[in-house]
This record gives C-alpha cells, sequence and structure tokens, in this order.
C-alpha cells in the first residue's frame, strides 16, 4: 500500500509541498525571510514541483496507454471478427475507451459461445453417461457382459454384469488369462483354450458353452462370443468379445430333455428314451456278436387300485414299481458272481402300468428266470402309500436276443406277446416267448380290433345322432292298444325310429343306450313329447276322439325332481291337457330311490298324468309299492304268455291280473302275436292288448286312418292284415266271451 501511495500522484505531490516547506521552514525560523516570503515561496516551489511531477505522470501514463493499445491492438488481431476503421486509426484516451468498449463486447460474445460450447459438452457428456447407464442395465437384463483382453499388457477388462456372472470381486480378483481359466469348470478348459488359440489367429468362430465355478463352489453355464480386435496391417491386438449368462438356459434345456425322454411319474427314461438305448445296444451286440434279455412287466390289477385310491396312489404307486426296479435288482442276483461285471440293466417305463427292463450280458434262459424271480419277489412285498398298505404283483414276458427276433420291433413284440400269456395263465408268472403263442396273440389282437372298431362305430353313431337331434330325422309310429271284446282302440304308445341316411329306419333299442350314455336323451325325449302333443292336437283337429298316448320315460328323465313342472310347461306351450298323456316307467326305475318315485309321480299324477309300469312282472321287487305310488295301469310282459300253454306263466298271469283288477289298476297284454294268447287272456279276464296280431306300429297318417275307422267299424284294417282277421278272432272263442260279459252282468247286478 506504501508503494501504491507513494507511485500515485496524491503522494508525490505531499510529498512535494511537504519538501518545500522543509526547505523555506529553517529560513523562516532565522529570521532570513517574513511569513509572506515564507507563504509565497512555498507556493510557488510546491506549484513547480506539482508540474514537474505532473509531467512525469504524463509521459508514464502516455507510456502504459501505448502499452495498453498495443495490447489491445494484440488481442484485437487474434479475434475473429474485423477491425473496423475508426478502432483502428483513433488515437487518445478515447480511442482507448472505444478500442476497450468493443473489447468487452467480443470477450462478451466469445463468453457466451464458450457457455454454449460447454453447455454443449455438457449435455453430450450426460447422453454418453445415460447411454453408459443404459447399456449397464441392459447387459443386466440380459444377463450379458462384455471383455476385452490387451495382447500387449496381457490384461483382461471386463464389465461389471461379465464379473458378476463370473462370480467375483474386482478389488479382490486379479483379471488376467490364467486366473480366468481357473475359473472355467475342468473339463471344459481345453475347448476354452482351443477356442481362444483359434480367435487370436483371426478366425471367425462360433460361440462357446462353459461351465463355470462361481464363489462358494456353485456351478454357471455361461455363453462366450468373440472376435480378434485387428491394428494396422491386420496385425491381431486383442480379442473382444461378450459373456452370456445361460444357467437358465441350459437348465430349461436340460428339463425340456427330461421331459421328452424321461417319465414325468417315475423319472425312468421313456419309451423314446428307451428305443434309443435299445438300438445302441442292438448294434453293439451284432457288433460283438453278443446277447441279451428283454423283459415285458405288466403289473396285475393295477386299474382297480387306480380306481379304488385314486391317481394320487397310483402314481406313488408306480413311483415305488420303479424304485425296487431299479434299485433292488442286482447284478449277482441275475448272472452270478462270475460275470456279474459283464451285466448291464436298463429299466423303462413303457407306458400305464407297463415297464421294459433290459438285461444287457444275460443270454441264457436260467439267467433271465433268475432275474424275473427276483423281480416278482421284489415286487410281492407289501407297499405302504400312506394309511393304505398295498400288495401288487406282475406279468412279465421274457425274450432273448437274438433268439426270439433280429429287430427292435420283434422283440418288442414277442416281449408283449409272452407278458399277455403269463397274464392269462394267471397273476405274479412269467414266460419266454414261445412260437406256439402267436395264435393266442392274433385271436386277442382280432378281438382288440372288433373293440376299437365296435367303439369307433358307437363314437360315429353319437355324432349321428347329434346331427339327427337337429335335423330332425326322429319319427314318431304309434302302436294302437285295442278292447278285444269291441276291437276300439282305446290308446297308443308312441315308439320313436330314426330314418337315418344311410341306414335306413331304425328302432329304438339301436340308438337309446348311446343317447343316454352321450347326453342327448333329454332333448330325445322332449322331441319326443313335444311330438307327441302336436299330433295329438293334429288328430282333434281332423275329427278323430281323444285317446290316451303312452310316452316311455327313461330313468334320467325320471330322476329329474322338476320333472312335473317341465311337463306341464310343455303342456302348456302345446296347448294339450295332460289328461290324455300317459308315462310309461319300468319296475327298477321305481326302487332307486322309492321316496323319490312316489314324489315324482305323485307331482305327475296332480297334473292329470297317467302313470303305467311298463313290462311288469320282470323286475326283482316287492309288490308292496303298488300300493303305495299313484298308478293307473300295469303293462303285463309279453314273457308271461309267450307260451299259452305253460301252466306256470298262465298262474303268474292269472295272479297278476286278480291283483290288477283288486288294486282297480288297468292290465294290458303286451307282445300278443297269437291268436292263442288272446283266448288265453280273455279267459284269465284281460281284455286290453297290444302286439303285432292287432296293430303293429305305424306312422302318424296310418294310425289317423285306423282310429277313423275303429270308431266307425270294430273290423280293424290292422287285424287284416295280420295272421287272422279280427271277426276270426272274435269267433274263435265266442263262449268264452259270452261268459266274460254274463260274469261281468253278475257283478254288475250284485
Amino acid at each position: 500500500m506504501r508503494a501504491a501511495l507513494l507511485y500515485s500522484f496524491t503522494g508525490q505531490a505531499i510529498a512535494a509541498v511537504a519538501l518545500a516547506h522543509a526547505l523555506l521552514l529553517p529560513l523562516l525560523m532565522g529570521g532570513r525571510i517574513n511569513a509572506f516570503v515564507y507563504g509565497f515561496a512555498a507556493l510557488g516551489i510546491s506549484c513547480v514541483a506539482l508540474f514537474v511531477i505532473g509531467l512525469v505522470i504524463g509521459r508514464r501514463m502516455a507510456r502504459s496507454v501505448a502499452k495498453l493499445r498495443a495490447t489491445v491492438a494484440g488481442f484485437a488481431a487474434s479475434r475473429d471478427e474485423a477491425t473496423g476503421p475508426t478502432e483502428a486509426t483513433s488515437t487518445g484516451l478515447d480511442g482507448l475507451q472505444r478500442a476497450l468498449d468493443n473489447l468487452h463486447r467480443r470477450v462478451a460474445r466469445r463468453e457466451q459461445r464458450l457457455k454454449a460450447a460447454y453447455k454443449v459438452a455438457e449435455d453430450q457428456n450426460a447422453a454418453s453417461r445415460s447411454l453408459a447407464q443404459q447399456l449397464t442395465r441392459s447387459q443386466r437384463i440380459a444377463r450379458v457382459g462384455s471383455w476385452e483382453w490387451d495382447r500387449t499388457s496381457n490384461s483382461i477388462v471386463c464389465s461389471d454384469e461379465a464379473l458378476r456372472i463370473l462370480g467375483v470381486d474386482p478389488g479382490q480378483f486379479n483379471l488376467c488369462p490364467t486366473e480366468i481359466r481357473n475359473l472355467v469348470h475342468a473339463e471344459d478348459r481345453r475347448a476354452f483354450g482351443r477356442w481362444l488359440v483359434q480367435l487370436a489367429g483371426a478366425k471367425v468362430l462360433q460361440g462357446l458353452d462353459l461351465r463355470i465355478i462361481g464363489h462358494g463352489g456353485e456351478l454357471h453355464h455361461v455363453h462366450v462370443l468373440g472376435e480378434a480386435l485387428l491394428g494396422a496391417a491386420d496385425r491381431v491386438l486383442g480379442l473382444v468379445g461378450t459373456i452370456q449368462d445361460a444357467t437358465e438356459r441350459t437348465r430349461t434345456i436340460q428339463q425340456m430333455h427330461r421331459l421328452a425322454y424321461f417319465d414325468v411319474v417315475t423319472e425312468l427314461p421313456n419309451r423314446s428314451r428307451f428305443h434309443e438305448k435299445l438300438a445302441e445296444t442292438l448294434a453293439t451286440a451284432r457288433r460283438d456278436s453278443t446277447a441279451f434279455a428283454i423283459m415285458f412287466l405288466d403289473l396285475d390289477q393295477f386299474k382297480r387300485i387306480n380306481d379304488t385310491l385314486g391317481h394320487a396312489i397310483g402314481d406313488d404307486l408306480l413311483r415305488v414299481i420303479a424304485q425296487r426296479l431299479t434299485r433292488g435288482l442286482r447284478p449277482e442276483d441275475i448272472a452270478g458272481p462270475t460275470h456279474e461285471k459283464a451285466l448291464e440293466r436298463d429299466v423303462c417305463r413303457h407306458g400305464g402300468d407297463e415297464f421294459i427292463v433290459l438285461l444287457n450280458g444275460v443270454a441264457s434262459e436260467q439267467d433271465a428266470a433268475r432275474a424275473a424271480t427276483r423281480l416278482l419277489s421284489m415286487l410281492a412285498q407289501p407297499i405302504v402309500l400312506g394309511a393304505h398298505e398295498v400288495f401288487v404283483s406282475a406279468s412279465i414276458g421274457i425274450v432273448l436276443y437274438p433268439r426270439d427276433g433280429e429287430d427292435i420291433e420283434t422283440l418288442l413284440k414277442n416281449a408283449d406277446v409272452a407278458m399277455y400269456h403269463a397274464k392269462a395263465q394267471g397273476c405274479g408268472r412269467f414266460f419266454f416267448y414261445r412260437d406256439s403263442m402267436r395264435e393266442a396273440s392274433a385271436q386277442r389282437l382280432s378281438l382288440e380290433h372288433d373293440l376299437r372298431k365296435a367303439s369307433a362305430q358307437r363314437l360315429s353313431l353319437e355324432l349321428d345322432l347329434r346331427k339327427a337331434l337337429e335335423g330332425e330325422q326322429f319319427e314318431l309310429y304309434y302302436q294302437p292298444q285295442i278292447e278285444v271284446l269291441t276291437g276300439r282302440v282305446v290308446g297308443f304308445e308312441a315308439l320313436i325310429r330314426w330314418n337315418h341316411p344311410t341306414l335306413g329306419m331304425l328302432g329304438p333299442a339301436y340308438f337309446i343306450g348311446v343317447a343316454e350314455e352321450a347326453g342327448l336323451i333329454m332333448g330325445i325325449w322332449e322331441w319326443v313329447l313335444v311330438a307327441t302333443m302336436i299330433q295329438h292336437n293334429a288328430w282333434l283337429a281332423q275329427g278323430l276322439p281323444a285317446v290316451t298316448i303312452a310316452v316311455n320315460l327313461s330313468s334320467v328323465q325320471f330322476s329329474d325332481p322338476a320333472l312335473a313342472e317341465r311337463v306341464e310347461e310343455i303342456a302348456r306351450v302345446v296347448g294339450v291337457p295332460l289328461d290324455y298323456l300317459e308315462f310309461e316307467v319300468t319296475e327298477s326305475m321305481l326302487l332307486v330311490d322309492s321316496e323319490a318315485a312316489l314324489k315324482t309321480l305323485t307331482a305327475l299324477r296332480a297334473k292329470g298324468v297317467k302313470i303305467a309300469i311298463d313290462d311288469f312282472g320282470t323286475g326283482y321287487s316287492s309288490l308292496s309299492y303298488l300300493t303305495r305310488l299313484p298308478l293307473d295301469k300295469l303293462k303285463l310282459d309279453q314273457s308271461f304268455i309267450r307260451d299259452a300253454g305253460n301252466e306256470g306263466g298262465v298262474a303268474i298271469t292269472r295272479a297278476i291280473i286278480a291283483m290288477a283288477q283288486s288294486l282297480k289298476l288297468a292290465v294290458v297284454a303286451e307282445g300278443v302275436e297269437t291268436q292263442a294268447q288272446i283266448d288265453l287272456l280273455v279267459s284269465l279276464g284281460c281284455t286290453t292288448v297290444q302286439g303285432f296280431l292287432l296293430g303293429r306300429p305305424l306312422p302318424a297318417a296310418a294310425t289317423a286312418k285306423l282310429l277313423r275307422e275303429s270308431v266307425t267299424n270294430a273290423d280293424s284294417p290292422v287285424a287284416r292284415q295280420s295272421d287272422a282277421s279280427w271277426t276270426e278272432i272274435l269267433q274263435a272263442k265266442p263262449a268264452v266271451a259270452v261268459e266274460v260279459k254274463r260274469t261281468s252282468n253278475v257283478h254288475t247286478e250284485g
């Protein structure tokens, strides 16, 4: 600060004034000059000193300004903009001021450009950091890392993801080729080394799958890719590449392999894998002229266990059987201690409850029999599955190569034949294949073929039934129920027919069972009910009398608790009173659930529907239900009157008719086909019959004609088509008819 004050104008001025006073003050004190002179002299000296100082400072400032202008001129010479003419020629402080102003503006513009460039660089840097983060994230997500080997320094640079895949800590691990190679599984190091050498020779190679021993001995699977890093003159400077974590992919491939070649339940090789093993064994046996045996094993009564205890227990049983077959069959139990080392065994699950055991090295029936005996003994031991103790046995068929076949297909087929022969002889047996078994096998295959054919026909029939229901291929035929004393038609039974497009007209016995199994019976039955009611209305519209029409009920409809409501709704929609509708049920249907049957029949009777028991007398039941159930009619089965001369059948028929009359139930005899049967029935008091003799099932138009003629004339056209005319039937036993009428009159008078 003192130096600044010394060299400043103010400092020098003070010094000059002080010096003038210092020089004149002694003279004033000595009396040589007075005060006026002292003051005037001091002022003059100070002015001269100040002038001199100002001149010196002015020159100094001129030199500084010149230097500053030179500096500004030098800076201006390096600027981007051109120098203006005023700036170049101006002098003095004003010129300097203008130059400085211009310089300030240029500096400000450069600062702005620098700031813009800095902003761009900063954005690029941020983008680079973001790109690096995205690359790191992508590598982490894809589990792919990058690596680079520099040949000169023999060092390796790895990305963070590559280090994670390798399972190493970069702070404690030396990234060099030797240490990386030590991470590779011992069995893969040689292949890895060859791959690196070939890459270093600038060869283009496929990727390589390796096993890596990570931290704590954990095994990882990786897939590495790489290429040579070339410099000038195609000189290899190093290698670059990627490493991908392939552990999950490898496990997935292994799982797919297990699913493709191993059974899920037992974890044994499946049919495909075992056939490959058999092919290898067969090729080796042909080359070395050796032998082997195949045992085809099928568990006895496995389906019964599976159905009784459930599929979960069945699967557990299969697993135990598989373990016993693989672990319990020791070589010394088969071939003896002398050549047990030559024996190999493989087990597979062929499907269902069938297993195959390959005994490689077994050449004699004696050794194969020893193995089969051992297996049967092991399988006979009880198996505890949860709370159940299960006993199983097996049937085994055995073949020897090359005696029983020279290819896989023949050997397996013959082993299967021998196994079925063993099963036919009883449980827990084994048999060697013999040519004599072929005939029985052929018969079995023929039976299986017939069963498959019947199953295919049944399936085809089910499909046709669905189309028939949609295409209205069904028709109704009506069989009359006739009062024999008058020839009057008192009712009809509606019988369904299927007008098949290729097979023609089919009766219900051909397709009703299939319809029940396929779940189509409800739709078919509702069609029959609706068609019957519509036909009833059509006959009324033609002026024909109302008659009762009977419709058969199956067990499916009868078990429906809402049957009465469904019938009432259908009748309401069609517009038919239920007084002329009759349902026929069988005795077996009534015995399934007697309380439910009572409830259903009561509901139907309340709606006006009549109830008839079809094929009465053929069921195994108590007759007490006749007094409990609301019934209207018994239909006597034709088996009781088929042989009119059979005294036992006549006695039963007489008892049934008498019982029905005492219960005030109508009786209709079914299947009447001869005049002798009519004579018998009339003599026993049954005067209403149904059968081919008096009326076959007819389509609706012919039935209408029959009904019309029965009203005007008892001489039925149907009777004229049968083996005896209706007039002849009436005249055959006039005494019987008269006796019946007389008896009726006596009861009436009484």
